[in-house]
C-alpha cells in the first residue's frame, strides 16, 4: 500500500515522507563497527539473503511493518459528543 502524503522541502520541491529520498541507484559509502558487520552477516546468513543491500531493504520492511498504530492511545477519552448543535453541519 503506498501513501501520496507529501511535504514541501524549503526550495518548493515535494517529497514522499513514507519513502527513503535515494531510488536505490546511488552508492555511498559506509562504515560499520565489527559487532554491526557481525549482526549484518548474521541476518544475511539467517534469512538467506545474497547482498547487505536486501539485508538493509529486508530490516527496514520489518521495522516498517512493526511501527505501532495509533489506534486506541486513549483508551480512557469517551465518545464524542457535540457541545452545542452546528447548524452549518451536514447532514449524514
Amino acid at each position: 500500500m503506498q501513501t501520496t502524503k507529501m511535504k514541501k522541502k524549503p526550495e518548493g520541491r515535494s517529497i514522499d515522507v513514507h519513502k527513503p529520498a535515494h531510488n536505490g541507484d546511488t552508492r555511498a559509502p559506509v562504515q560499520f563497527s565489527k559487532l554491526a558487520k557481525d549482526k549484518l552477516d548474521h541476518v544475511k546468513q539467517a534469512e538467506n539473503l545474497d547482498s547487505y543491500n536486501a539485508v538493509i531493504d529486508h530490516l527496514y520492511g520489518v521495522w516498517k511493518s512493526t511501527i505501532p498504530s495509533a489506534a486506541g492511545m486513549f483508551p480512557g477519552v469517551g465518545p464524542f459528543e457535540r457541545e452545542e448543535e452546528d447548524l452549518n453541519r451536514v447532514p449524514y
